[in-house]
């Protein structure tokens, strides 16, 4: 029972701070909308303070990962390496002149040269699998949907990878090239799916809340 009465709380307590933070951003009242901006930065509080528990969590993770040799473990070394070398950085950085916080010229470097370098040798090896899954698609399970998927591979890499100069530039019916069809035609449906993608997003989120809102879902309760 008195889980029960815990659950009701949570949620009559969930579906009010709901109802406070939604009316506070349609409504002119000050109170409605100095009790949505507690929310939120409750909200903000407690997220930044679960950023803090997944990182000590991750590093719990790869702490018994490592003492166990288990497969893998020497990427372990590298997270904590890499853990370890933000940290020093920013305690260092302010006593060296690189400046402070998120901002900082130290983190700046870290953020330019080794998340983006490897974030960027990632995404170029993103082709070559695509390549490669492309070719076991066809071979492994040939209909036309795999045949569509192969053809589309090639035409996006076609139109963006690097071509010649001249060839770029060489006019195709006007003053459009062959690479800026190329790149409509990859362009187009991939902002459409993506455009989709985020309209699904959004409605999901909305029937979510509505949802929470209702009590239809508690999964403060579980």
């Amino acid at each position: 029972m008195r889980l029960r009465f815990f659950n009701l709380l949570a949620t009559l307590f969930a579906i009010a701070a709901g109802l406070l933070t939604l009316f506070g951003y349609f409504s002119d009242l000050e109170v409605l909308q100095n009790a949505r901006l507690v929310a939120v930065s409750t909200v903000s509080l407690l997220a930044a303070w679960a950023v803090l528990a997944g990182g000590l969590n991750l590093l719990m993770v790869h702490g018994k990962k490592f003492l166990s040799q288990s497969p893998g473990w020497m990427y372990s070394v590298f997270v904590y390496i890499g853990f370890l070398a933000v940290i020093v950085v920013n305690l260092v950085g302010p006593l060296l002149g690189w400046g402070s916080g998120a901002g900082s010229a130290a983190n700046s470097w870290l953020l330019t040269y080794l998340i983006g370098t490897g974030g960027a040798a990632l995404a170029g090896l993103v082709a070559f699998f695509l390549v490669y899954a492309a070719y076991r698609l066809l071979r492994t399970r040939p209909s036309l949907t795999t045949a569509v998927f192969g053809l589309t591979v090639v035409v996006a890499l076609v139109a963006l990878a690097p071509w010649p100069a001249g060839l770029e530039a060489a006019p195709q019916a006007g003053s459009v090239s062959l690479r800026d069809l190329l790149r409509t035609a990859t362009l187009l449906p991939a902002t459409a799916g993506a455009r989709g993608l985020l309209l699904g997003v959004a409605l999901g989120t909305i029937a979510t809340g509505l949802r929470l809102l209702m009590g239809l879902d508690r999964p403060y309760g579980d």
